[in-house]
């Protein structure tokens, strides 16, 4: 039996805290969409994070995002708890991103950056 891929869409929404705490699965993936102020926690490996017209969007995560794309979003946080996680990709295009943690975190992500700007935050 194979596992269905799946996208969760959260839209139009402010000021919500999301735990997807072993609730997703490898194939999943996650829409955000002209939101403001989301605390999401995820602790399963998942697909992809996508982030659209966005802003004040904090992630914490502890297992394997497989990427992340960021279109027109503003102070994006990406908080790994997990000092072995490693994201493998992170796009972005007209967005402000701040990665937290020590920056050996981050060293081997790749980054695809148009008009953005990306912090690091120890």
């Amino acid at each position: 039996m194979s596992e269905t891929n799946l996208t969760i869409k959260i839209l139009n929404l402010n000021n919500k805290t999301f735990n997807f705490n072993n609730l997703l699965l490898s194939n999943n993936s996650i829409l955000i969409k002209n939101c403001q102020n989301l605390n999401i926690f995820i602790s399963s490996k998942i697909n992809k994070i996508t982030i659209e017209n966005s802003q004040q969007i904090i992630i914490t995560i502890s297992k394997l995002i497989i990427g992340f794309e960021i279109s027109k979003s503003n102070f994006i946080l990406i908080n790994s708890i997990d000092k072995n996680l490693i994201i493998p990709f992170i796009g972005s295009y007209k967005s402000s991103i701040y990665l937290i943690g020590d920056i050996s975190l981050f060293l081997k992500v790749i980054i695809y950056s148009e008009l953005s700007q990306i912090y690091n935050i120890s």
